[in-house]
């Protein structure tokens, strides 16, 4: 991990390095016509610095945007499709494709789980599919978040404001190439009351073969552990000494022991070894502001990176747990306040920041 983008120090942030004549770029920005807050890169290989990004705005129609750096030398990004979107995008994701194999998809939650295709040729985005799990009702429950199961990206799961978490089965099987009608559908393969309150996010865990392990948190304050198998109990991992609501979650991607959160308003990430329940392992505590976001580096167990008010992202090295870790390793510091941070799987080089209408990539 070079310190070529990032500030070295973490107490000087963003004080950029100069580069020769020639030197590659550190930094790349998009500047949207919208107030940026769902982001995610896409997973292919022949798809590059390839980003979807969801507006946030206050009323009824949102967009989402297909962008991709096209011009390294001059920071050109191009936009690759737009669509709208009904409500502001509470999270996006790609379809966890690392070869390239499958339909190129995205997925996006927000009063639905939608599922959408990407036509890179003509720029089209389609909508496949619109998964309701509310059938005898005129209201739906909003989503607050969703997972793609890395290992089978068949598997989907989303959590929601009704307490509960849905788990989706897709099936795409041969019809991708069909014309008429969608060729994505969805079925429940079950749904759980998960929390006492509402269920604020979900994610896989690379556990026990990567399909049937999951861990959700909410506004109970507690982060709870579930397995598809046994589906009649689930472990509560940690809970928050003053119940306050916990608001992400990210399983670490190398280490499936390991997992961070975050509470609504705190300044401190909270780092949790599932072999010892209910202790936090680590705490990173140098935001002066409320953390926004977390990102496991995806080539590495020991990196994290997280996102605040502050206008501060930075990367922690866990390595000496339980040992403090008491300074982040590299620090960069935004022009706004960042509301997201997504550390690129298919480019383990490179971190996406969203902040105000812009989005920002960061070599790390």
């Amino acid at each position: 991990m070079t310190s070529t983008m990032m500030g070295h120090n973490p107490h000087n942030p963003g004080a950029l390095l100069p580069g020769a004549p020639g030197k590659r770029k550190e930094i790349y920005k998009y500047d949207a016509p919208f107030t940026l807050y769902a982001m995610s890169w896409s997973n292919r290989p022949d798809r590059k610095y390839r980003l979807a990004l969801g507006s946030f705005i206050e009323e009824y129609s949102n967009k989402v945007q297909v962008i991709q750096l096209t011009d390294e030398e001059n920071g050109e990004f191009k936009v690759k499709g737009s669509f709208d979107h009904p409500y502001p995008t509470t999270k996006i994701l790609w379809i966890p494709d690392t070869k390239g194999v499958c339909p190129d998809l995205l997925a996006t939650s927000g009063d639905y789980l939608r599922i959408w295709k990407v036509n890179d040729q003509t720029n089209e985005v389609k909508l496949e599919s619109l998964l309701n799990n509310n059938k005898n009702s005129d209201f739906c429950a909003p989503l607050t978040s969703f997972d793609w199961n890395e290992l089978d990206p068949n598997i989907v799961g989303t959590s929601s404001i009704d307490t509960t978490c849905t788990i989706w089965g897709l099936e795409t099987g041969q019809a991708i190439g069909r014309i008429d009608g969608n060729s994505v559908t969805g079925m429940v393969r079950t749904q759980l009351i998960a929390h006492d309150k509402e269920v604020f996010d979900i994610a896989f865990s690379r556990a026990g073969g990567g399909r049937d392990i999951f861990a959700s948190v909410g506004a109970d304050g507690s982060v709870r552990m579930f397995d598809l198998r046994h589906l009649e109990h689930s472990t509560i991992i940690y809970e928050d000494s003053q119940q306050q609501p916990l608001l992400r979650l990210a399983w670490n991607k190398q280490d499936p022991n390991y997992l961070a959160t975050m509470a609504t308003d705190g300044l401190e990430v909270i780092i949790l070894d599932v072999r010892v329940p209910c202790t936090p392992v680590a705490t990173l505590k140098n935001h002066t502001a409320c953390v926004n976001g977390i990102a496991w580096a995806p080539h590495s167990s020991c990196h994290i990176c997280s996102a605040a008010d502050d206008q501060q992202a930075l990367i922690w090295d866990i390595q000496q747990m339980p040992r403090p870790i008491d300074d982040p390793i590299l620090a960069y510091k935004a022009e706004g306040e960042i509301n997201q941070v997504q550390w690129a799987t298919g480019q383990p080089d490179w971190i996406a920041i969203c902040y105000n209408q812009s989005m920002e990539i960061l070599r790390v």
